[in-house]
């Protein structure tokens, strides 16, 4: 399907703004197979001045007979064209798709950011409401805010999570239970950074290594989701720290504080747009070579399973 899509609008305040909104939109919608996009430059190099004057003239043409001239200029059936609108830091993005052959508007998705910051996944979601239009046409495409939307997309937003886990050192019969508080931040729509606290209880059957809850892992990492557009979103992710320990766990008289690296993989579920149930499973690459201890508790394997809750701010 061809679609061209018109240089967007805007009031004085996002000027700056505007040509890049445009250019995401129109790689946005190029990602789709199913979309030949023509983009305002590619319509400009076809046309002499007089026909670039009467296609300004017709950029708000969305009922009628101006639509053929309008297809006719652009060579394409679909036209997306719309406006960048900014009130102090916040930002409105409203679109207008209009199908040239059928003579009548399709769709007028819009959406707001907060802030600059939150601007680039609130082009992305009128993107996709628009492709989702072409693609499946007559079905309720609406552009989902970042706040309050369901699902929820990222970027920009908090989350906090808490995570019930047990790690299986050395023995995947031996258990030890533990939980973490989360926080994250949404600073792609995609990748959420997140700061992790949490207490274990380590059980051990070696002789002279004393088991306890005296283990407190800290971790700074990253998870990235795909298919976030969706309910239940599969990601992975990574995380380094340390793990500050006292008595036998984790501390050693002459090398410090234990390092922690996390590597895991995981779904989770979005309920409501903002509650999101997770299970996960993780190893600590660090454990497993040096151990826990002098001792060397959980030398070998390591597997870490995780069922946590979290809420998406």
């Amino acid at each position: 399907m061809s679609v061209a899509v018109l240089a967007f609008d805007s009031n004085p305040s996002a000027r700056d703004s505007v040509t890049g909104v445009t250019s995401l939109i129109t790689a946005r919608l190029a990602e789709s197979p199913r979309l030949w996009v023509i983009s305002q430059r590619d319509i400009e190099a076809s046309l002499d001045a007089e026909r670039r004057r009467q296609l300004a003239e017709l950029e708000t043409c969305d009922v009628g007979p101006c639509l053929q001239q309008l297809a006719t200029l652009t060579g394409a059936r679909y036209v997306v064209s719309g406006r960048v609108d900014r009130f102090g830091d916040s930002y409105l993005l409203t679109a207008r798709l209009v199908d040239t052959e059928a003579g009548l508007t399709l769709a007028k998705p819009r959406a707001e950011s907060p802030e600059a910051d939150t601007l680039f996944p609130t082009v992305y979601a009128i993107a996709d409401a628009l492709v989702a239009e072409l693609v499946n046409p007559g079905e309720n495409h609406g552009a989902r805010p970042l706040i309050g939307g369901a699902p929820r997309t990222g970027g920009g937003g908090l989350s906090l999570g808490l995570r019930i886990n047990n790690n299986f050192v050395d023995k995947l019969s031996t258990l030890n239970p533990g939980a973490d508080v989360e926080v994250g931040y949404w600073f792609h729509p995609e990748w959420l950074g997140f700061i992790q606290v949490g207490f274990s209880y380590v059980q051990s059957t070696t002789e002279g290594a004393k088991g306890g809850l005296n283990v407190l892992p800290s971790v700074v990492g990253a998870r990235h989701y795909h298919n976030v557009e969706k309910s239940l979103r599969p990601y992975w992710g990574f995380g380094l720290g340390v793990q500050l320990s006292f008595g036998d766990f984790g501390i050693f008289q002459s090398t410090g504080p234990l390092p922690t690296v996390v590597g895991f993989i995981g779904l989770e579920y979005l309920i409501a747009g903002h509650v999101g149930v997770q299970l996960e499973a993780g190893t600590n690459v660090a454990q497993a070579v040096l151990g826990l201890a002098e001792s060397q508790l959980g030398d070998g394997l390591n597997l870490d399973l995780n069922l946590g809750i979290a809420y998406h701010f």
